[in-house]
């Protein structure tokens, strides 16, 4: 019973955060580098293996997080983890609307 509850739990978490989410990407696969820049913008960059999209048609290879981000210490710790561990990683972005590029505002390892 207890495992069924949990169950429809995360079931729920999951439609909750699906009608609430405005994602223009949300590409999974190895993280093929990462980038660390000075800036200004795009300090920490990523790219996956096969060079996917990342914001949907038309958009580019990469992804980023700037220093800014409230998260960025936490950003750059998973997904270097994940590099190095060549695990798999969902990584959902969001489209800038002045440049086209990327810009990553969840990351789930797999």
């Amino acid at each position: 019973m207890r495992r069924l509850a949990e169950g429809l739990t995360f079931a729920a978490m999951l439609l909750v955060m699906n009608a609430a989410s405005a994602w223009d990407g949300a590409v999974t696969g190895v993280i093929a580098g990462a980038d660390a820049t000075d800036g200004p913008g795009y300090e920490f960059r990523i790219d996956l293996q096969g060079s996917p999209q990342l914001c949907g048609s038309g958009s580019v290879s990469w992804a980023y997080v700037n220093r800014e981000s409230p998260n960025y210490q936490v950003y750059v710790a998973t997904l270097l983890a994940a590099k190095m561990a060549g695990a798999q990683v969902t990584v959902y972005t969001t489209r800038d609307a002045g440049t086209g590029y990327c810009r990553i505002g969840y990351v789930r390892v797999t």
